[in-house]
């Protein structure tokens, strides 16, 4: 849950029915983080899963980064601040813990022995199940190196080179679980002009990324290959239009992969 979901763009019960329908389609993680909207896509979230059966969804949130807006970010991976992170984002998606906990990209001298230690006695105490860690590069190499992460956050698209392919695999390989992000490629999204107000928070995007310069491929397509491909073992991806949702629902149906 992030994107225009962490705004007033996107109405909050267009939303709600947007999860819903995603359950009924077979999707069963959720991904969401601090970060998106000032906290406001956990809001939304844990409000929409409310009126679902806890034990049969997947329900993860990050720490390290957090929003004051659309633009600001604010970093902090001391113990402290990643358990009062994590105690807001429990507070706002209406839990007593998640299945997931996953650092937003932490350099690799943040993983430090207090931290890890922390985090130990949080899961310790309920407040999550599995470890993550979200990044693309020497960050994820550190955090295999510790022994201490279940979840590898990471683009899966066909653009990330053999060296991040052949982590992703080995990531796996060792019991991981690699959710795949980006999938359509790392580029800015398509020029389009808005049919509705949702549409301005990818509009703005495109505009502050300026000229493409990355490669993006095709949805809903890219969303099923990592999987296909052995790379990932779900993709998470945000969209508003319930089309597009039910077209990628497909993609991965004709595979027998789930959501």
């Amino acid at each position: 849950m992030s994107g225009a979901h962490g705004t007033l763009l996107m109405p909050a019960r267009a939303t709600r029915l947007l999860v819903e329908k995603a359950f009924e389609g077979g999707v069963r993680v959720f991904d969401t983080a601090p970060a998106y909207g000032a906290g406001k896509a956990e809001k939304r979230l844990g409000r929409a899963l409310a009126c679902l059966p806890r034990s049969d969804v997947f329900v993860t949130t990050k720490a390290g980064v957090s929003s004051t807006g659309l633009a600001r970010r604010i970093r902090d991976f001391s113990p402290d601040g990643i358990e009062r992170s994590l105690r807001g984002s429990l507070a706002r998606l209406g839990v007593e813990g998640v299945d997931g906990l996953i650092l937003h990209g932490p350099a690799p001298s943040e993983l430090t022995p207090a931290l890890l230690a922390r985090l130990s006695d949080m899961r310790a105490a309920g407040a999550f199940l599995h470890l993550g860690v979200a990044g693309r590069g020497a960050e994820l190499d550190a955090a295999l190196e510790t022994c201490a992460f279940a979840i590898l956050m990471a683009p899966v698209h066909p653009f990330v080179g053999d060296a991040a392919q052949a982590r992703l695999r080995a990531a796996r390989a060792s019991g991981m679980a690699v959710m795949g992000i980006e999938a359509a490629g790392n580029g800015p999204p398509p020029l389009r002009m808005p049919r509705k107000p949702s549409d301005l928070y990818t509009l703005a995007r495109r505009l502050r990324a300026g000229a493409a310069d990355s490669p993006r491929v095709a949805m809903p397509g890219a969303l099923a290959d990592p999987v296909l491909d052995g790379l990932a073992d779900c993709v998470v991806m945000t969209t508003t239009r319930s089309e597009h949702m039910a077209a990628n629902i497909a993609a991965m149906t004709a595979l027998g992969a789930g959501g």
